[in-house]
Parts: C-alpha cells; structure tokens; sequence
C-alpha cells in the first residue's frame, strides 16, 4: 500500500480555487481503481494550508491516477501557485497501524 500524506500550501487569493477543485476530486478520486482513501481538508486558512492524505493499493494504481487528464489539468491550472511538503510511505501487508 502507498500513503501519501502531507500539506499544501498557496497564497490568499489562490486557496478558495485550489481548495474547491482538489475538494473536487475527491469523489472520482475514491473511485479509481486501487484508491483506498483520498481526502483533502483544510488546515489553516489563514496560512493557506491545505491537508492531503491518500491510500493507493499499489504504486501502478498511483501511477494511473497521476495520469489522469484531470489530475494534469489540475497541475497545469494552477503551475506555480502551490508548494508542497509531501511524504509518500510504502506500508507493507505485515505493517500493522496502531489505533
């Protein structure tokens, strides 16, 4: 399993777009192939921060997400008006997550 966590960040005036149309993908997003979660929420408006946290089966279901021409568009859109700090985490079958 891949797991993507991490934050988002952008300028005032570029948050309520970027927010709007990452909120936007979440539903197909969840039902791609592969997807096993795939949130964004807010994190600090003030700061321009938005929270990202995804589960991907395996890296090819990843790889055909990041294919998608919506998730290019998204990339093109907004080139330039975003940073991230993005950690990827690979969980193996045998890894278990403490509750």
């Amino acid at each position: 399993m891949i797991v993507i966590t991490g934050q988002i960040y952008t300028d005032p005036e570029t948050l309520p777009k970027l927010y709007a149309r990452l909120k936007s993908l979440c539903d197909p997003s969840r039902q791609e192939d592969g997807c096993l979660f795939y949130h964004m929420g807010m994190e600090d408006e003030a700061k321009g921060t938005i929270m990202a946290m995804e589960g991907w089966r395996d890296q090819a279901s990843l790889d055909a997400h990041l294919a998608l021409p919506s998730i290019k568009a998204l990339l093109e859109d907004f080139e330039g008006k975003f940073s991230n700090d993005v950690q990827i985490h690979e969980v193996s079958g045998s890894q278990r997550m403490l509750v």
